[in-house]
């Protein structure tokens, strides 16, 4: 009997099926308490100039972190339902309910057998109590393993409640830590390039500036394939060297061009920053610079002779002209790269746009706008306003910003209106 009831039991439990859901709510603050790690860091580089020597000192560090960490209860809630409980409970009460009225009825009814009906063997039909008493062993039938069913479903279901403790970082802050003189190589990184590369002996390197000649600007320190921190003490101590390096060759500046005396200007400003004694130079470099913007001689070519002429037709010959600067000129389409063309002479015929006076303007040259510088004596007696067409002899000197615009520039050597 009792294997039967297992079975049985067994049985009816399979036929109930259970939905379960979790959920996970945090409980109250615990504590709260620091955690401390040591973090692979990197490596600095701190700089300084002892002309012609750039020394570099080369550290390397760890990185510490603190992290205040605050500990929770978690609570981890499972619930377990069972949909089939309800339905099956109804069904079970309905069944033995009915079962249980219609085998109390059949004590009421007749008892007697159905002599209306007889059948081969002999016998009347059942009683109307035997037959109510059979249809309630059919409810009952029905029922119970119905309520059996709502039972276990309600022993299945419930509620489980699972409590950990879990971590959460509030805030954390790392510091450069563990400082130490390092050795291995050390590279200045170029934009194209590595420029020299020496090994750093317990942090200490020193690069001769005539080790560091080469193409491009210093991009970085490298250090093992890594790049090296630099502060901004350290960044200008290095572009200060290199400045120097740039500057070195002497420069003649009567001869040189505006861009080249540009160039020079800004790198003895820079190297100025490392070494005092490159003053003389900058301020000789900025007087020539200065001079020219005043509207002084431009620097002599193989173009250009001479520079006291007194007429059109003598400018054109003393200076010789072979670049034609008009509105149907190939030659207008070189002024794209008009760096090619300083210190060449040019014939150029076309519009005043923003009127000559003093010692600047703009002529309009086709679609290409030219800006001219006039020297402070000039021998031509002629004014220009805007709209005149006018023709001069002028040589190309690299470029000059206007207000927003970049255009290219010329200084006049003789100007005249065009007829």
């Amino acid at each position: 009997m009792r294997p039967l009831v297992a079975l049985l039991t067994l049985a009816l439990s399979g036929c109930t099926t259970v939905e379960a859901t979790s959920r996970t709510e945090r409980g109250p603050l615990l504590r709260t308490f620091h955690r401390t790690q040591t973090l692979e860091g990197g490596v600095s580089a701190e700089a300084r100039v002892e002309w012609p020597t750039l020394k570099l000192t080369m550290v390397g560090h760890d990185t510490c972190r603190d992290e205040a960490v605050e500990e929770y209860a978690e609570d981890t809630i499972t619930e377990r339902s069972t949909p089939s409980a309800g339905p099956s409970l109804s069904v079970g009460v309905i069944g033995v309910g009915a079962a249980a009225a219609l085998f109390g009825i059949s004590y009421a009814v007749s008892n007697t057998p159905d002599r209306s009906h007889i059948d081969q063997a002999g016998n009347y039909g059942p009683s109307t109590a035997t037959i109510m008493r059979g249809w309630s062993l059919v409810g009952l039938g029905v029922g119970l393993p119905a309520v059996a069913v709502a039972i276990i479903s309600a022993v299945r279901g419930g509620e489980d409640t699972t409590r950990a403790k879990s971590e959460q970082v509030a805030s954390q802050h790392d510091v450069e830590c563990n400082a130490r003189p390092v050795t291995g190589p050390v590279t200045i990184q170029s934009d194209r390039g590595a420029l020299a590369s020496k090994p750093a002996i317990d942090g200490a390197v020193d690069f001769a500036a005539s080790e560091l000649k080469g193409l491009g600007e210093v991009d970085s320190v490298v250090f093992y394939g890594r790049a090296a921190t630099l502060d901004e003490k350290a960044r200008a101590a290095l572009d200060g060297f290199w400045a120097c390096v740039q500057a070195e060759p002497v420069l003649d500046l009567p001869t040189a061009t505006e861009q080249a005396l540009l160039r020079r200007v800004e790198l003895l400003r820079t190297c100025r920053t490392v070494r005092a004694d490159v003053e003389p130079a900058l301020q000789a470099a900025e007087a020539e610079l200065a001079h020219r913007r005043e509207g002084g001689a431009a620097p002599p070519s193989a173009f250009s002779p001479r520079a006291d002429v007194a007429s059109f037709e003598e400018a054109v010959s003393a200076w010789n002209p072979r670049l034609v600067l008009r509105a149907d000129s190939p030659d207008l389409a070189r002024l794209e790269d008009v760096a090619a063309l300083e210190g060449q002479a040019a014939l150029v015929q076309g519009v005043v746009s923003d009127g000559l006076a003093q010692n600047i303007g703009v002529l309009q040259v086709g679609a290409r706008s030219l800006f001219v510088f006039l020297p402070p004596r000039r021998s031509w007696g002629f004014d220009f306003g805007n709209g005149t067409r006018v023709e001069a002899v002028v040589v190309l000197s690299g470029t000059q910003t206007v207000g927003e615009r970049t255009l290219p520039l010329a200084r006049a050597i003789w100007m005249r209106p065009a007829f």
